[in-house]
């Protein structure tokens, strides 16, 4: 009886035994399954956390490419600016070009006219200097007379001829210093634009190369601070292999068991650190980026709104340069047209003058001579009669 209690108690206690060994077997498994939770969490909220940075930036560089299609269409549009500024300059060029033969014309006009006045002067004097020696006869006195208001009339008419060519110069002058002051607007106004397209293609060029860098740094930094996470994983299959080796027969004893169980806890607590410190690390790594990409957006975005501002000044002037453009054409366009009226009609007004003084000027010849012929027959019959007074 001695000896069957004896044995049903070591029986128990071999029974206990056992059930201690599967209980340390479930809390082995509890950890490493609890690792594996932490890895793939870990895993997780970098995929939830790293995935809007990426398309933060993708957004970011489909603005930049707004942003340049947009300089790119004011570039475009600037430059047909450019060419109707060129086309208007020369359409001034060439009606300078014609007032200036207009000018020319009138002057020959004017110089043939005042050569006409000199010469029918010339003829006016002479004719004084042949009528003195009748100053007898009274009608002689009498066409002298009336000459010399035609005379003062033409000299009249001749000084309103040089005032009308000094008006006519003096406009001209204005207008040729008007659109001389234009073309050198235009040609600044055309330097600025293009100097400030320039600028803007190299502030362009300049972001496009800075995004691109930053771009290939964030990917490295991500696909480096991915390597942490799978060292961690490798390194843990690695021991958890380690830990139950296959040439080990796996026999377990009280004192066995102990010693597996605490390097187990020894080896899971140090497994659970590095992965804490290593997940720790990697969060600061992706915080830090994160700050910085908040400041380089930040910046960025400033520098938008500067350029967003300055395209609208832009705009702005160009609109109002225009505006001015076409006013300042209209009015000179009118201008114009009001000259060259006022020229057509005084020189037709000019004409129909030389016109009635040439036959005016024919009429006086005719009677001149026969004046001459009157004084010549006066002159033999004063001759005749001398003899016979005597």
């Amino acid at each position: 009886m001695y000896s069957s209690n004896s044995y049903s108690q070591a029986k128990d206690i071999h029974k206990a035994k056992g059930k201690s060994c599967g209980y340390y077997m479930r809390v082995v498994f509890f950890f490493s399954s609890l690792i594996q939770t932490l890895i793939i969490v870990s895993l997780v909220l970098f995929l939830v956390y790293g995935q809007p940075e990426k398309s933060a930036e993708e957004r970011r560089v489909e603005e930049l490419e707004q942003s340049f299609n947009r300089i790119s269409e004011n570039n475009i549009n600037l430059r047909k600016d450019k060419a109707d500024l060129g086309a208007a300059l020369g359409a001034r060029k060439a009606e300078k070009t014609a007032l200036e033969g207009e000018v020319a014309a009138l002057k020959k006009v004017a110089n043939a006219s005042g050569e006409q006045i000199k010469a029918l002067i010339l003829k006016a004097s002479k004719c004084d200097a042949d009528k003195k020696i009748e100053m007898s006869h009274v009608g002689c006195s009498t066409l002298i007379s009336t000459l010399n208001i035609e005379v003062k009339t033409l000299q009249a008419l001749n000084s309103q001829q040089a005032a009308m060519i000094k008006l006519i110069t003096a406009n001209f002058t204005k207008t040729s210093q008007y659109i001389h002051i234009e073309r050198d607007n235009a040609i600044k106004d055309r330097d600025a634009h293009n100097l400030e397209t320039i600028s803007l293609r190299r502030e362009n060029t300049n972001l496009k190369e800075h995004l691109k860098l930053y771009t290939q740094k964030c990917k490295e930094d991500f696909a480096k601070s991915l390597e942490g996470i799978q060292m961690v994983t490798s390194n843990f299959l690695v021991r958890i292999d380690n830990l139950f080796p296959h040439s080990m027969t796996f026999h377990l004893t009280c004192e066995k068991q102990t010693e597996q169980m605490e390097n187990i806890r020894a080896r899971c607590s140090n497994l659970s650190k590095e992965v804490e410190d290593k997940f720790q690390r990697y969060l600061d790594n992706v915080g830090s980026k994160v700050a910085n990409i908040q400041a380089q957006s930040s910046r960025l975005e400033v520098q938008n709104s500067h350029l967003t501002l300055d395209l609208q000044q832009c705009h702005q002037n160009r609109s109002v340069a225009a505006a001015e453009g076409s006013r300042l054409l209209l009015e000179i366009q009118e201008n114009h047209d009001r000259q060259v009226e006022t020229l057509l009609k005084e020189q037709n007004r000019l004409r129909e003058e030389k016109s009635l003084q040439g036959e005016r000027l024919v009429l006086r010849e005719a009677e001149v001579k026969t004046l001459n012929g009157n004084v010549e027959s006066l002159t033999t019959a004063l001759t005749n009669c001398n003899p016979k007074v005597r």
